[in-house]
């Protein structure tokens, strides 16, 4: 009887001490973590500063947290993990996993057409549908780049659900065919907010606090529904410049969908369980929320319902960042570590530390560190290296690169160096692409492969004098945007006038085509007589905007 007993004891001696050392361990572990997390913090931070928050979730817990600077300025008051923070674009994952909880309900279907579900909207040549909206493959115009080019600034102007989505009902014809190509759209998700509501007959961010914010005991998050609602114990966000000292930015729109979700480092960390188990809505729903979307083409978006979904150095990972008013936010989880970190920010840019960075300190020995693959250069003559400099423009009219000699070498926009590995392909070190070149007597086409493969046309050096110029000149209309450029010919360079655009410079890329310094592009075109009707425009999110001639 004596000798069990001892034996007990000394068994639960021995259970504590491995407990104990495991949680001296952790403490170490995290002391270690907290001072290399310290090494990347932005030197502008201060304790009088804006700054940001760190979270890290191991096993569905919230092991570590760590705050930085003021949360608001005007109190003096720090941020902190239950502090709430704007997530911006993050907030779009939270209806990618509504969507497929009602899919796997049967209150929807994916694949079904968006015309089933809204009234008064347009069918255009191709069906759209929700898998496509919510996967960015739709083709919709996107109504934070119309506003820009009608003049309004997204977050000064207001800019309410329903114009949004009569960007949409305004649009002549899709910008591609559906399912074709991955262009980052947030418009398709206030129309997919529009839609939950149909479904449900419940406002889209009820139904989201309801049935997945307040089941994962996420009860301090917060949706905010129209402009100007309390959220309470939310920061403020914070720009700097050295003029103005610093601004307390504010938005004049509040779309729930695309945005406008407010929470915490503690919330967060609960949002997580969605990941790593199937304990909210179960395997179906997590499987399908997490599928990404594969193009017609076969490749591989690496985005599925609001969420991406990618590798990391050979550890999968999904993710997602955000950024509204001057709040970021990143949100990672490594699914095979169950590991999970979360950084927000009410420093804009300022505050930015990377959040894979962070991941890399914790799984740096999960992690694989592939040497570069050898690359086997060949040797190409000079004359006909410069057989391919010139300018390049995206086959969709809304980017350029530029190739030149540099040191006897071919360089990309003069500053990567292009390694022939062979007479039409080339490498650039550290980077695991490829560019190819297609090169005729009349043509030369260039392709940058890298997952997805984007192609480029060269143009014609074009050396253009007041004369040619001035033939651009002209007033211009938007019956889509319901507005006027008027184009004038100023100093050698044409200049776009617009009561609301201000001054806009379009730098000539070649004959009818030209560059503007507000991050889009000017293709002219031109009737049978070669004179000139009209222009579209391009842009990284929109697609040939049109521009009519007017006399």
């Amino acid at each position: 009887m004596i000798k069990a007993m001892k034996k007990r004891h000394y068994l639960l001696l021995a259970i504590l001490l491995i407990v104990s050392l495991r949680t001296v361990a952790q403490e170490i572990q995290t002391s270690q973590i907290e001072a290399k997390i310290n090494a990347l913090v932005p030197s502008q931070i201060k304790d009088s500063t804006p700054g940001l928050v760190v979270g890290i979730v191991k096993d569905g817990k919230l092991i570590f947290t760590k705050a930085y600077g003021l949360g608001n300025m005007a109190y003096n008051i720090p941020n902190d993990s239950k502090m709430l923070y704007n997530l911006g674009s993050v907030s779009k994952q939270f209806l990618g996993y509504a969507f497929a909880m009602l899919h796997t309900q049967g209150k929807l279907d994916l694949d079904d057409s968006v015309t089933m579900y809204l009234d008064n909207w347009p069918t255009f040549n191709h069906p759209v549908t929700l898998r496509h909206l919510l996967t960015h493959t739709s083709g919709y115009r996107e109504a934070y780049t119309m506003s820009e080019l009608a003049g309004r600034a997204i977050d000064v102007d207001r800019l309410s659900r329903n114009e949004c989505l009569e960007v949409i009902r305004n649009q002549p014809k899709l910008e591609f065919i559906p399912g074709t190509r991955h262009t980052y759209n947030s418009t398709t998700y206030v129309v997919l907010s529009e839609i939950l509501e149909k479904v449900t007959d419940t406002p889209a961010d009820e139904w989201i606090e309801t049935n997945i914010f307040r089941p994962l005991k996420m009860n301090n998050t917060q949706i905010e529904s129209y402009v100007g609602e309390l959220i309470t114990n939310a920061a403020e966000s914070y720009s700097h410049n050295p003029e103005k000292g610093y601004t307390n930015e504010k938005s004049n729109r509040a779309i729930f969908g695309a945005a406008d979700v407010y929470s915490s480092i503690e919330d967060l960390a609960k949002w997580f369980t969605v990941f790593g188990s199937d304990a909210l809505a179960g395997k179906e729903v997590r499987n399908l929320f997490l599928e990404p979307f594969i193009l017609e083409d076969g490749t591989n978006s690496e985005y599925a319902l609001g969420i991406r979904t990618e590798t990391h150095k050979g550890l999968k990972v999904y993710h997602h960042t955000g950024g509204h008013e001057s709040f970021i936010s990143q949100l990672r989880y490594y699914p095979d570590s169950d590991l999970g970190i979360i950084v927000l920010t009410n420093f804009g840019r300022n505050g930015w530390l990377s959040a894979s960075k962070i991941a890399e300190l914790m799984l740096e020995s999960e992690m694989t560190h592939s040497p570069q693959k050898e690359i086997k250069q060949i040797s190409i003559k000079k004359n006909k290296l410069e057989q391919l400099e010139g300018i390049y423009v995206a086959t969709t009219l809304n980017g350029t690169l530029n190739l030149s000699m540099v040191d006897e070498s071919l360089a990309l926009n003069g500053r990567n160096t292009l390694i022939p590995t062979s007479d039409n392909t080339f490498r650039i070190r550290g980077w695991s692409g490829e560019i190819e070149i297609e090169h005729s007597s009349d043509s030369t086409f260039l392709h940058v492969i890298d997952g997805q493969k984007a192609t480029y046309f060269k143009v014609k050096k074009w050396s253009e004098d007041a004369e040619s110029l001035k033939l651009y000149e002209g007033h211009y209309w938007s019956n889509e945007l319901e507005i006027a450029y008027n184009l004038h010919f100023e100093k050698g360079e044409i200049i776009i006038q617009n009561r609301w655009l201000g001054i806009v410079k379009l730098q000539p890329i070649s004959k009818d085509f030209f560059q503007s310094n507000k991050d889009f592009y000017v293709k002219f075109n031109r009737n049978k007589e070669g004179k000139i009707d009209g222009f579209n425009t391009n842009s990284e999110r929109t697609l040939d905007v049109f521009f009519k001639r007017i006399e």
